[in-house]
């Protein structure tokens, strides 16, 4: 029974994204913190349409219209929003592989603002979302029948 989990204990849950967060706690006020807080949300949201979570399409869309809203109103330079609004499409494909590819794309954006420790957990991210199947493309098959 040493080194056995009980059979109905809880796993502790790990935010993914720690470091990020806290990194962002400390920035200074203005353009610096909230590209970091737009980084940390849109990790959020990419990491949503993973599993073990593998967010519906249409809770997806939801959170990516009301994040796209919330961008909107934030002081980051005008290539991290553009970098930034490139995910949303492919969040609303749910195109993991695309996601990937713009978070990548960000991340190269705001190196700037990422210390060491908020990168890797962001472009383990990347690679969490390129090595996964776009879930489209797992779940739903179109059989075409030929005429006859």
């Amino acid at each position: 029974m040493i080194g056995q989990t009980p059979r109905y204990t809880l796993v502790t849950p790990v935010f993914r994204f720690r470091s990020l967060a806290a990194l962002s706690a400390r920035a200074s006020l203005g353009g610096d913190r909230e590209t970091l807080v737009a980084c940390l949300q849109l990790g959020r949201l990419c990491a949503g349409i993973l599993p073990p979570y593998e967010l519906s399409r249409d809770m997806t869309v939801e959170r990516t219209e009301q994040t796209k809203q919330w961008l909107s109103s934030l002081a980051v330079p005008s290539g991290i929003r553009s970098t930034a609004f490139g995910i949303f499409g492919a969040l609303t494909g749910h195109d993991r592989a695309r996601c990937a590819e713009a978070f990548e794309d960000l991340v190269k954006a705001a190196v700037g603002q990422l210390d060491e420790a908020s990168r890797a957990e962001l472009n383990a991210l990347v690679r969490e979302l390129a090595a996964s199947p776009t879930a489209a493309h797992s779940r739903h098959t179109v059989t075409q029948f030929q005429p006859s």
